[in-house]
């Protein structure tokens, strides 16, 4: 859903307050590392577990800390890891190599730095560039790959983007902690201790202040500057693949605009439009050029499919992984 691959970049302009801050704990078992490949200093989370890796990689403005609540599902039969790229989180902030073909490149060195030869890779959003990429130019290190609402055809997704009415990032819902939690469950299926985690990496201690704001949003520019974000190539991928993707919106975002009044109301609807079509046409493409992938389509559901849709999104996954 276009509304939300800039969904944490909004909401991260708020301050929480102090005591919100420091009561909360991060409960998800995971520890917390860095590692310094291609020039850049990287964080990621290792929820432990054996067996072969499985590598979540987070969208645009999100941490790994969005896979807090669903990684630990499946510590059980693979050693479960997310990265964090290139300005984002606690990962380092460089000027530049927001491209994707140096992102692919960070996470081959990742891989490379923890002695992984093989991995799962599973994307959400903008990283199914990076899955889509990584898998077709390294097929003999990608075992399978996972999709979540992650396959796009860049250069339509940029143009509506541009097009997005006000309403839907509108300034007051992220006034503070609570204003963001009113809004999520007004406009999806409700809140997340996995959203919690990863919006609190982006504050300093006292949570009043929002950290390296101005170098944050010139690194998330970049990655949305035609060109960085290279167009999907499915024809070169070999691993089998899921493709979780979601039709339409939540029925609670859909009822709130429903209730606006004209025109505010029609221009949210041709957006709408406009987005189900081109999902169409991205869902076709990829039946098209990967035909033995596997598509398995949510209405009504989020962008983070994995949130409001986890135990959905974790069948669909053990059954494509045990095969």
């Amino acid at each position: 859903m276009i509304a939300q691959h800039i969904t944490i970049w909004w909401l991260g302009m708020f301050a929480l307050s102090v005591s919100a801050q420091s009561e909360w704990t991060d409960k998800s078992p995971h520890k917390s590392g860095f590692v310094t490949v291609n020039g850049v200093r990287l964080h990621y989370l290792d929820w432990g577990g054996k067996g072969e890796a499985m590598l979540f990689l987070h969208g645009i403005g999100d941490t790994p800390h969005i896979y807090d609540v669903l990684a630990p599902k499946f510590t059980n039969q693979f050693r479960v890891l997310g990265l964090t790229r290139r300005g984002h989180g606690e990962s380092k902030i460089p000027d530049d190599g927001y491209d994707t073909a140096t992102r692919v490149e960070d996470i081959r060195q990742f891989l490379d730095a923890l002695n992984i030869p093989r991995a799962i890779l599973v994307g959400h959003s903008a990283a199914g560039g990076e899955v889509t990429m990584f898998a077709g130019k390294h097929p003999d290190r990608a075992i399978k790959i996972v999709y979540l609402d992650a396959v796009f055809d860049t250069d339509r997704r940029l143009e509506l983007l541009r097009r997005m009415p006000a309403e839907m990032t509108p300034p007051e819902a992220a006034e503070s902690l609570d204003s963001v939690r009113r809004w999520q469950k007004r406009m999806n299926n409700g809140w997340s201790e996995a959203w919690e985690a990863t919006l609190r990496v982006h504050f300093s201690p006292d949570g009043n202040a929002f950290l390296n704001q101005e170098r944050r949003s010139r690194a998330l520019g970049m990655m949305l500057e035609p060109g960085a974000e290279a167009q999907q190539d499915f024809t070169k991928i070999k691993s089998r693949a899921l493709n979780i993707t979601v039709v339409g919106f939540p029925s609670n975002m859909v009822n709130y605009f429903k209730a606006l009044p004209e025109p505010r109301r029609k221009s949210i609807d041709e957006f709408f439009s406009s987005v189900n079509r081109v999902k169409e046409k991205e869902t076709e493409r990829f039946r098209k050029e990967l035909p033995g992938a596997r598509v398995v389509a949510f209405t009504n559901a989020d962008h983070h499919c994995f949130i409001d849709r986890e135990d959905d999104v974790v069948r669909e996954m053990r059954a494509f992984l045990g095969k």
